[in-house]
């Protein structure tokens, strides 16, 4: 009867955060060598083995968690003429990772990078490789934790608070097919052979609209081809316009929403149009993902303790992220590099993002990192050449309150670069790179999650008289020593005509008992 009446005294209320079941990074190696077609010519030098990898599925199924993907390489090589060729050649993968328990209703996010890749020709025709993939694997799941927000007991004295919290509100993935014919510029020569492609999707806005996510994107098209017949190869530029609505129950305009896009699948190719004339086949498979959250500060005690009974109050530690601020913006990088050798023009351009950290200090998020530029030129005596240089690169952003606490993990890439020749030696780079960052802050707070009065056995008292004399450390709190008598907070505030908690040292106080 005492443990029924009890319940009906305590107020609980539910809390919700996102809670991570499962968080690993695996390798997946690369090794394979093949030999040229005979459509390519025989390699004479190699300029560069590139490797991009692409999770083209993901699948949890109890505590099995499948993953396919492929690695597309890209070897650049130049023939023994010196002319620019290049072969590509698709490696896929499968990895197969067991979690301890199954996690059912939960999550699934995937991640790949390219850590290394070595190319070595062993003959004019056979190509080696060997390399390594990194796939970072987090499988997490909306958790409800019941906590006490107040207990209707006039015996139990509470330290009432508020926790900043962000309530997550659903997480969504959504696989879209682009596709789209890209013609080559005019006066441009017709395609003979792709030399090297890339495309890249940054996402421009997210809008939330009544249980929909309005994403709205671009994708950053690179093509270098070299033409049907004689003449230099040739570069094609151009920016594709995705957008897709995604429902996620639950969320409202007042919600905030960390949305980002990776590719699956890419395939550029050139293609015959109905009227015979010439363009490039452009298909892509893009994986759209978007977490929804809501801010709500969430009604919890702090603290309680019983001064009549002995009472057990459970507690359990509860990390609430809060996001602080959402950044979608590009930011402009520009700087002159020297070359090793002088060159008359250049032939092809290309970054990618080798490195990346984050850090909070004086007020701002600072990112720094590495830019890898890859440069393909024509030396002064018409000799093609290859350079590699990093750049590096620090975006600040300022914040609008403190720095303690915070946590981001910012989604960074290319979505143009650009350049010009300042000298025979020099060249001035411009590279635009799109930061996605949604910025937490975590607050870890031990709760009160269920309360337990014995109230056939009274409580500690700690005094021995019906008042205490007590003198004050520096900072010491009103709370901690009613806590520690077990005496009334409103008592000793109102007995010792105190208008705050914090005390100085020295302060006397009369504790009186109950």
């Amino acid at each position: 009867r005492e443990e029924r009446i009890m319940e009906e005294k305590i107020i609980k209320s539910s809390v919700f955060v996102n809670e991570t079941v499962f968080n690993e990074t695996c390798e997946q190696p690369i090794d394979v060598d093949f030999t040229l077609p005979d459509f390519c010519a025989d390699i004479s030098k190699i300029f560069k083995c590139r490797a991009v990898s692409h999770i083209s599925s993901k699948n949890l199924g109890g505590k099995v968690i499948t993953i396919d993907g492929s690695v597309c390489i890209t070897v650049i090589y130049c023939d023994e003429n010196g002319k620019l060729c290049s072969y590509e050649y698709q490696y896929p993968f499968s990895k197969n990772l067991e979690m301890d328990e199954e996690a059912s209703g939960a999550n699934l996010t995937c991640h790949s990078k390219c850590d290394y890749i070595n190319c070595r020709a062993v003959t004019g025709r056979k190509v080696d490789i060997h390399g390594a993939v990194s796939i970072t694997v987090r499988v997490f799941k909306r958790k409800s934790t019941d906590i006490v927000s107040d207990i209707d007991d006039c015996n139990i004295e509470q330290r009432r608070g508020t926790a900043p919290a962000t309530v997550p509100m659903g997480y969504s993935e959504k696989y879209i097919t682009v596709e789209e014919d890209i013609g080559i510029g005019q006066g441009q020569p017709q395609i003979g052979r792709i030399l090297r492609y890339d495309a890249k999707p940054y996402v421009r806005e997210s809008k939330i609209i009544n249980d929909k996510i309005v994403v709205k994107g671009d994708i950053s098209v690179w093509i270098l081809y070299s033409p049907d017949g004689e003449g230099a190869e040739q570069c094609v530029k151009t920016v594709i316009p995705f957008s897709q609505i995604m429902d996620m129950e639950g969320v409202t305009d007042s919600c905030e929403c960390d949305t980002g896009a990776d590719v699956a699948f890419l395939e550029i190719k050139p293609r015959n149009t109905d009227d015979g004339a010439k363009c490039f086949a452009f298909s892509a498979k893009l994986l759209i993902t978007s977490e929804a959250y809501c801010g709500n500060d969430v009604a919890v005690l702090l603290d309680a303790f019983s001064r009549k009974f002995a009472a057990d109050f459970k507690r359990e530690r509860i990390c609430f992220n809060k996001i602080c601020d959402n950044i979608s913006e590009i930011f402009h990088c520009k700087k002159n590099i020297e070359l090793d050798e002088p060159i008359s023009s250049v032939i092809d351009l290309w970054c990618d993002i080798q490195s990346s950290s984050v850090k909070f200090e004086d007020g701002s998020m600072i990112i720094n990192g590495t830019v890898l530029a890859s440069v393909i030129s024509c030396g002064s005596g018409g000799e093609t050449l290859y350079f590699e240089k990093p750049i590096d690169f620090e975006y600040k952003y300022m914040l609008k309150g403190n720095t303690e606490g915070l946590h981001c993990t910012p989604e960074i890439s290319i979505s143009s670069c650009g350049y010009t020749i300042m000298s025979a030696e020099t060249v001035e780079l411009r590279i635009d790179l799109s930061i996605n960052a949604a910025i937490y802050s975590s607050n870890n707070m031990p709760l009160i999650t269920d309360v337990t009065v014995d109230e056939n056995t009274p409580g500690v008292q700690s005094a021995k008289c019906a008042m205490t004399i007590y003198f004050t450390a520096d900072g010491e709190c009103v709370w901690d020593i009613a806590k520690h008598y077990n005496a009334s907070v409103e008592e000793i505030m109102k007995i010792n005509e105190l208008d705050e908690e914090c005390l100085p040292e020295g302060k006397m106080l009369l504790i009186p008992a109950l």
